[in-house]
């Protein structure tokens, strides 16, 4: 039986990083120690090319166009193979990304439709199969089996990444017809996974890209309406993490300086 008092910030890193898109999510993730794989459902891992931090010869990935056949069990088999492979001996990567849960919560939906209209079965508005309560739960089942398995690996580094958009509330919360203004911010998935597969994650982490005097930059917030962090470390504010391995960078606030002088 394992003691908490052996725990170390960088023996398990479950995280989800959100933002909006090309904000620099993907990068971020793949900056954590390879070997890693990427579990592609956005279809924009060609956007570690921007980032020569990064050493690609050590990452793999598999990328889930949203009707391929099978695309259920294809991931299914994947998650399992790691787990045999880990409990023979065999390799497995030190960092697994799942990039996006938007991404793969709207494929899951495209599998589902054929399943529940098939032989006559569903609504449909013309030719167009329209999505109903069965095609959500199965979204929500497997999105969550998804989730299990990442948490069942023997795996270092666990991140899923998600995009985020407005969530909007009303000006006079006592007024049932005051105007609606945006709040906050929520993630870009139906609310009640949203809100489920946030208690999975020990960090999140929020990713941004704005322009500076005409330049590109890249920014994390490990607090906000929704980012959290169980390191104490890590600073409040806006951090700039332009042209930087973020894994570098986070690990220069949660890691003893002796240690990283060491080259752990």
């Amino acid at each position: 039986m394992p003691s908490a008092n052996l725990l170390t910030p960088e023996s398990r890193f479950i995280a989800m990083f959100i933002g909006p898109k090309h904000s620099g999510k993907t990068v971020a993730a793949l900056s954590f120690p390879g070997p890693s794989h990427d579990y592609d459902f956005d279809g924009r891992i060609r956007g570690i090319l921007g980032a020569p931090w990064i050493d690609k010869s050590k990452i793999s990935y598999d990328f889930f166009p949203p009707r391929e056949t099978g695309l259920i069990d294809k991931i299914d088999k994947s998650l399992e193979a790691y787990i045999t492979a880990s409990k023979i001996g065999q390799p497995i990567p030190n960092t697994i990304v799942l990039d996006s849960l938007t991404s793969e919560c709207l494929a899951i939906i495209q599998q589902s439709l054929p399943l529940t209209h098939s032989a006559g079965k569903g609504k449909k508005v013309g030719t167009v199969n329209m999505v109903g309560p069965e095609d959500y739960g199965v979204e929500a089942n497997v999105t969550y089996q998804i989730m299990a398995g990442l948490r069942s690996l023997p795996v270092p580094n666990i991140i899923v990444t998600a995009h985020v958009i407005d969530r909007f509330g009303k000006a006079n919360p006592e007024d049932p017809f005051s105007e609606s203004i945006v709040v906050g911010e929520k993630l870009s998935v139906r609310d009640k996974i949203g809100e489920n597969v946030k208690i999975y994650f020990d960090h999140i982490f929020r990713f941004d890209r704005k322009m500076v005097n005409g330049s590109e930059h890249f920014f994390v917030k490990f607090r906000s309406d929704i980012a959290c962090t169980s390191y104490s470390e890590l600073p409040h504010g806006e951090i700039d993490i332009t042209g930087k391995s973020f894994y570098e960078v986070l690990m220069g606030y949660v890691k003893k300086p002796e240690i990283l002088s060491n080259g752990s």
